[in-house]
């Protein structure tokens, strides 16, 4: 079975084991330099207890001849002692003491030894930690050389490496074993969640990815993926509706161009019939071109790297010259449009792009008002920036299609059809636009009936002027 490096299951197992067999090596690190150190300091701490209950031993006999005896006093006291103990006692001057001749070539702590000195050394096979103090024998000073072995204490040391080294091995492959085991149950439910992402297409979104009851990470994460599949799977029943209403639109248009084209070249006609057919054609034209330009600013809208130049604009001016381009529209239907402009309002953006949000908005509510209403627009500049508001007295939105009107696809109830020629990407790109600009844009129902639409742009104070 081939072994992928880049799988997570195979990295997880890696890391399990680098991390194991780390720590035991620090483990088994400190435990050997803890235990030497430990046999040390007790093989010290003996040699110093012996070299005091020896001083104490010779010192012990109380007598005016005690001075004679000290070489059997010795010699008593390390018939009691271990064969593998080696003492050497000097005089002050460096005369040998004990025993009674130099028959061993050790090699002792040198120097002035106010205190205990140690060493380690070496002797016909064996090692010995060895100790040189002073001491006084019936008055007479002398220096104590003990040597003790510690051939037991390596051992010791001996059999702990090895253990060591038996054990490694064994450890390293119960960490790849229990690594693979425990990645694999690790990433069990991510193996589902993948089968059942597989399974699921864009003719299928209605299919969930399973939740693992865990309570983590991986819980969250299929349950993140199954709002993204929700959403989505929205957006395609949205984007399928769209399609078919666009496409209908778009068939009716043609259709009606189509049918009076040919209605037209029949037979011949009259001046006014042909101006009659081809004025037909030309609304139908404008409708279909005001549908393209929604799509082409809707799709434009998806492209993160579009480019937009920002700029200080004159809000108010924008607004104004939106007023003077919906003036006709509005006259017909008899529609009274009430300002309150009067002072300049500066914002950073886009000419183009604000442009086209105040059009969409004031087209909206031209539109959806019935004859005789009434439109306002104002401007109002505060410490929370600049805030544009058009209210209609029209039809209003119901409460039901309140809360979706800013979706892309979304188109509303019969009131809102192709009749009136709108094609449900407005509010979507006014609010697209918004967001760019990062202002608010935001509905709320109209006392009086009709709909209030609110821009809040953050507040914008300019280094330089734009004339429009």
């Amino acid at each position: 079975m081939k072994i992928n490096l880049r799988s997570i299951r195979v990295r997880l197992c890696l890391w399990y084991v680098i991390f194991t067999l780390f720590w035991t090596l620090a483990l088994g690190a400190f435990s050997y330099t803890y235990l030497a150190y430990a046999l040390a300091s007790s093989r010290k701490g003996t040699l110093v207890r012996r070299a005091d209950r020896l001083t104490s031993f010779v010192n012990y006999r109380n007598t005016p001849d005690a001075q004679r005896f000290i070489f059997q006093d010795i010699q008593r006291y390390f018939l009691a002692n271990p064969d593998s103990d080696i003492v050497e006692i000097d005089s002050s001057d460096g005369n040998l003491l004990y025993p009674a001749a130099r028959l061993l070539d050790m090699s002792w702590p040198q120097g002035a030894c106010s205190q205990p000195c140690f060493g380690m050394t070496h002797f016909k096979d064996h090692s010995y930690r060895t100790i040189t103090t002073t001491g006084t024998f019936h008055g007479q000073p002398v220096i104590i050389h003990l040597g003790g072995s510690v051939d037991e204490h390596n051992n010791v040391l001996n059999v702990v490496l090895t253990s060591y080294i038996v054990f490694m091995p064994l450890l390293l492959v119960a960490a790849v074993a229990g690594g693979f085991g425990l990645s694999h149950r690790a990433l069990a439910p991510v193996a589902r969640i993948t089968n059942a992402a597989r399974n699921i297409d864009i003719r299928d979104l209605h299919h969930r990815l399973p939740v693992p009851d865990t309570g983590d990470e991986l819980q969250d994460l299929a349950e993140t993926w199954n709002q993204l599949l929700s959403r989505l799977d929205h957006a395609v029943d949205q984007l399928t509706q769209f399609t078919s209403d666009v496409s209908h639109d778009l068939r009716t248009s043609i259709s009606v161009m189509l049918s009076t084209a040919e209605l037209s070249l029949r037979r011949t006609r009259s001046v006014d019939k042909y101006q009659s057919s081809l004025s037909t054609i030309r609304l139908e034209c404008l409708a279909t071109t005001a549908l393209l330009d929604d799509l082409l600013a809707a799709a434009r809208a998806d492209v993160s790297q579009h480019s937009i130049e920002f700029l200080p604009v004159n809000l108010k001016l924008i607004a104004a010259e939106a007023v003077s381009n919906i003036q006709s529209a509005a006259t017909i239907k008899h529609l009274t449009i009430e300002c309150n402009m009067d002072q300049d309002a500066w914002v950073h953006g886009d000419t183009s792009t604000l442009r086209r949000l105040v059009h969409i908005l004031l087209d909206n509510a031209v539109k959806y008002t019935p004859d005789q209403g009434t439109i306002g627009i104002s401007l109002r500049i505060d410490e929370s920036g600049v805030s544009l508001q058009i209210c209609d007295n029209g039809i209003g939105i119901s409460c039901k299609d309140a809360p979706r009107i800013f979706d892309r696809f979304y188109r509303a109830d019969s009131s809102r059809n192709r009749d009136q020629g709108g094609s449900g990407l407005g509010l979507a790109i006014a609010k697209w636009i918004s967001e760019t600009h990062s202002a608010t844009l935001a509905y709320s129902p109209n006392q009086d009936g009709g709909s209030i639409f609110t821009v809040l742009f953050p507040a914008y104070a300019p280094e330089t002027t734009l004339v429009l």
